[in-house]
């Protein structure tokens, strides 16, 4: 059995802070003689069960060091940013935990979030702690780039130091990579939506563009709140895109934003429209929620890529099924892969403070591990391109071939 060196932290709806504790782990001051004990704070939406999956990856990372590295003891401090009452991927929420880790003194660094739109919240909070910061999951170019967003990625570093870094390529990679392959596959005209989001209107943009570019007919750029869009209105959007025939919807949206609803009112009036989806929506639980006959065909663009198809990964995967009885889902790749640098960094820090763990974080160079042989660069970003088509075959999602 694995050891679970958890703390686990759930924001309740009146925005107080309860503590369970997963496991008989003591975490202390650093004392005279003793072993030094410091925490990785993860945030994950454990209201979805990509979250889990995260989590489980994260685990199986620290289980896998026997939570301690060097001299030094590590704990998981585990935030659960899902709003039960609300959004299942809370930017208010993320916020709220980057400050409460931030005032942590034992946190040394930040595993998430997942989404972009949480990344824009908690970067700052966390820049000024001085708390290096790794995402799995985000994005949106403006977080490390300039020229997406006004005042990006500028805002996002108040110190000036870059603190962020990220496991998967930018949405300028994926929205571009996703445009050629619809030219790929032959479609010639392009309904294209987003659900407002930072991410979202990102990637639907930036395929927009490319689409054009490639000589795409784009019929409509139309955009939705996942907020607070009714099924009303959902259905309303639906019968826009059912009159205008394109060959192809695109979807620029995540999993709990309302792209769920608009698939289901969508093929509800016409089941063989063929949709396109980015990575935020490359999930099994979109199959669940909505049925296997309902989602069947549907195209996704990953910018993680499966672990069957990373030879680098296969001790990983294999055991990731051995402990949780189910394959690795790509963002529990990169969530593992995120936990071993910062197990990394720790190690080899002068001194396992968040300071050091940063500085040890931004001057590593190269690194192997389960993704294969890859670099941050600068700003922050991997040195990694690729991007995995994905379709739904037989009620889940089957990897297409290796984009460009």
């Amino acid at each position: 059995m694995f050891k679970r060196w958890v703390v686990l932290l759930t924001l309740r709806a009146a925005r107080v802070w309860s503590i369970g504790i997963l496991a008989a782990l003591s975490i202390v001051a650093c004392g005279d003689g003793g072993p030094q004990q410091v925490k990785v704070a993860v945030s994950v939406p454990l209201g979805l069960e990509i979250g889990h999956d995260m989590l489980h990856a994260a685990q199986l990372a620290l289980d896998e060091a026997g939570g301690q590295v060097g001299d030094v003891k590590v704990a998981l401090l585990v935030f659960d940013t899902s709003d039960p009452d609300g959004s299942p991927i809370s930017p208010e929420w993320e916020q709220d935990v980057a400050t409460l880790a931030s005032g942590d003194k034992a946190t040394v660094a930040y595993l998430g979030p997942p989404t972009s739109d949480q990344a824009r919240a908690s970067m700052a909070v966390l820049n000024e702690a001085s708390i290096v910061q790794l995402s799995q999951a985000a994005t949106w170019p403006g977080l490390t780039k300039p020229g997406f967003g006004p005042g990006e990625p500028g805002k996002y570093y108040p110190t000036g130091r870059r603190h962020f870094f990220r496991l998967v390529p930018s949405d300028e990679v994926q929205g571009e990579v996703a445009a050629r392959w619809a030219d790929w596959l032959h479609f010639r005209s392009v309904y294209v939506i987003d659900d407002g989001t930072a991410y979202g209107r990102g990637v639907a943009g930036i395929f927009e563009l490319g689409a054009r570019d490639l000589g795409i007919e784009v019929l409509v750029v139309d955009s939705f709140d996942g907020d607070s869009a009714s099924p009303e209105a959902l259905e309303g959007i639906a019968m826009r895109v059912a009159d205008e025939q394109p060959e192809l919807l695109f979807l620029g949206s995540s999993l709990g934003a309302g792209g769920e609803g608009l698939i289901a009112a969508l093929r509800g009036l016409d089941p063989d429209v063929q949709i396109m989806v980015p990575d935020g929506m490359v999930q099994d639980q979109l199959i669940t929620d909505l049925g296997a006959e309902l989602v069947e065909g549907i195209y996704g663009t990953n910018v993680a890529v499966p672990a069957e198809r990373l030879e680098s990964a296969s001790r990983f995967r294999e055991r990731y099924q051995a402990a949780y009885a189910k394959e690795p889902p790509p963002y529990a790749v990169t969530t593992y892969e995120a936990m071993q640098v910062l197990l990394h960094a720790i190690e080899r820090a002068e001194k396992p403070t968040r300071e050091g763990v940063l500085a040890a974080v931004s001057d590593m160079e190269e690194f192997y591990g389960v993704l294969g042989r890859w670099q941050f660069d600068a700003r922050g970003d991997i040195s990694l391109t690729t991007i995995s088509g994905m379709q739904i075959q037989d009620g889940a999602w089957t990897f297409f071939r290796i984009l460009e």
